[in-house]
């Protein structure tokens, strides 16, 4: 089931990307491109055979996962920026844009690189679930070390769901409300993914879950956001989209 989730989660970004390709080498919103491609890398580095790969390339001590870590901290915060500015909500964009979405940014990159500097990480596996020493203080750190991991993505997420659930509610053509709902569905994952964090061990198929949803959620959200704008320009009908820079 678990392989199922990861390999479903790198087809569907793959194919989000692919589509998104001919818009970015025309130079039409390559910051939409760009999400898709972190997202697309991130969902790489979550397959087993792949992850092991660059791991081993980087020196057996899961470097890959804390990278792993700093990628979704890149494609949230362009995710953030880009949806918050589409949907006109001035107030996320302050928040993530500014001093408060600055500060959770940088603890949350501080606290994931002390912790895992903290643990005895040999043993290269996906999401660190095979590491040599799971006793002991690497026991204690783990879920702080994933929750660290969390925190930001968590952030952006509360920060963009009440302008997400505006808009799923407002009387916007359909794929514009069904790209907000998707996108509403990817962040409330997000933030429940923090709390998941602190499961017991046998709750590890409800935690990856939660997480791949999260991230199919702002995919395919931002799928049917470009959606709507190519059905925009097919009916000139400027209601059919978010703000002309969204794509």
């Amino acid at each position: 089931m678990i392989a199922t989730l990861q390999w479903g989660t790198l087809i569907i970004c793959s194919v989000v990307l692919l589509l998104r390709v001919p818009d970015a080498i025309q130079g039409r919103n390559r910051t939409v491109f760009w999400i898709l491609f972190l997202a697309t890398l991130c969902s790489l580095l979550s397959v087993p055979g792949p992850y092991e790969a660059i791991d081993a390339a980087l020196g057996g001590w899961n470097l890959a996962h804390l990278v792993l870590r700093f990628l979704v901290f890149a494609a949230v915060l362009l995710v953030g920026l880009r949806v918050a500015k589409g949907l006109a909500d001035d107030r996320g964009y302050r928040l993530i844009a500014g001093p408060a979405g600055g500060w959770a940014l940088a603890l949350s990159a501080a606290a994931v690189a002390v912790i895992f500097f903290l643990m005895d990480t040999r043993g290269s596996s996906v999401g660190m679930l095979g590491i040599t020493d799971k006793g002991g203080h690497n026991a204690a750190l783990a879920p702080f070390y994933a929750a660290a991991g969390r925190t930001y993505p968590a952030f952006v997420s509360l920060a963009l769901l009440p302008a997400l659930l505006a808009t799923a509610r407002s009387p916007l053509p359909r794929l514009v409300r069904a790209g907000a709902v998707m996108t509403c569905l990817g962040a409330i994952a997000t933030a429940l993914s923090f709390p998941a964090s602190f499961a017991p061990e046998d709750w590890i198929l409800a935690q990856q879950t939660i997480n791949y949803s999260a991230v199919l959620g702002y995919v395919l959200g931002l799928g049917l956001f470009w959606a709507s704008g190519l059905a925009a320009k097919k009916t000139g009908n400027a209601r059919a989209t978010l703000r002309k820079n969204n794509g």
